[in-house]
């Protein structure tokens, strides 16, 4: 009887996501976007709130879909229907909050965001729940930095160009910073990796933002911070980099993505 208590108790586990990274992936776009438009008010407030209770309904869904296909613990399944239920009704009050403020813009996001939730559900449903699947991880890395778009929005009640380009280049951000750390954690785990594919995309973005800087869509200083993120990558290429301390690694990668998170801002 103890036992059984015990298992059904709340735990981490069922809320909070494994790659704690991605708290920055999603909140130093939010935190561009928000200094890039030049507002905080309600309505930037309201989707930050949002945003927040949409990334974290990831996990209890998941764990929610196991239970279903007999692969969790059948005493966690209230516990993750009211955090379902909760973190759900908390996303759709703050929607219903920026609609009532007049921000109908925000629907403009709707699709992308509909979409990566389909992948995400998708992928539980065919036994691929682990976002640590290369495509789930960049697929998500990118709906993240969605929150930089919708800040914009909720500032000055309308899509913009301005906010599209935003959440390109943050997106692209966040990409590269999935590809860096996946290739650092194989080689602190000894296990082979092809090295290409993180160089390559690196020395991509750099091309792709520099013409379209010069396009002038995007300010020059948009380029410097994936110059700085293409030298890191340059450094990892040639031969493994373990980590010698995980979560000092963690901290640093959020540092590295504040840090392009600013020069975006002055770049703005």
């Amino acid at each position: 009887m103890i036992k059984s208590k015990v298992k059904g108790k709340f735990r981490k586990q069922l809320l909070l996501p494994a790659e704690h990274g991605s708290w920055s992936w999603l909140l130093v776009p939010y935190l561009v976007g928000t200094a890039v438009a030049g507002v905080f008010n309600l309505a930037t407030l309201l989707v930050l709130v949002g945003s927040l209770a949409l990334f974290l309904l990831r996990q209890p869904v998941t764990v929610w879909l196991r239970i279903r296909q007999g692969r969790g613990r059948q005493s966690d399944a209230p516990i993750v229907r009211r955090l379902v239920m909760g973190l759900s009704a908390v996303a759709l009050l703050c929607l219903l909050g920026l609609l009532v403020l007049g921000i109908a813009a925000v629907f403009w996001l709707a699709l992308p965001v509909a979409g990566l939730l389909a992948v995400y559900v998708a992928a539980a449903l065919g036994r691929q729940t682990s976002v640590r699947v290369l495509w789930m991880g960049l697929a998500g890395a990118a709906g993240l930095a969605l929150t930089a778009p919708a800040a914009m929005i909720a500032a000055t009640g309308q899509m913009t160009a301005v906010a599209w380009w935003l959440w390109g280049l943050l997106a692209l951000l966040n990409v590269l910073g999935v590809l860096y750390v996946r290739l650092r954690l194989a080689d602190s785990h000894g296990r082979p990796a092809d090295r290409r594919p993180m160089l390559v995309a690196h020395l991509a973005g750099v091309g792709v933002v520099t013409a379209v800087a010069f396009t002038g869509h995007i300010p020059y200083l948009t380029i410097l911070p994936f110059v700085a993120l293409a030298g890191r990558a340059l450094w990892a290429y040639p031969q493994p980099r373990p980590i010698p301390h995980i979560k000092k690694f963690g901290f640093t990668e959020v540092g590295v993505e504040l840090a392009c998170g600013l020069l975006l801002i002055l770049a703005y």
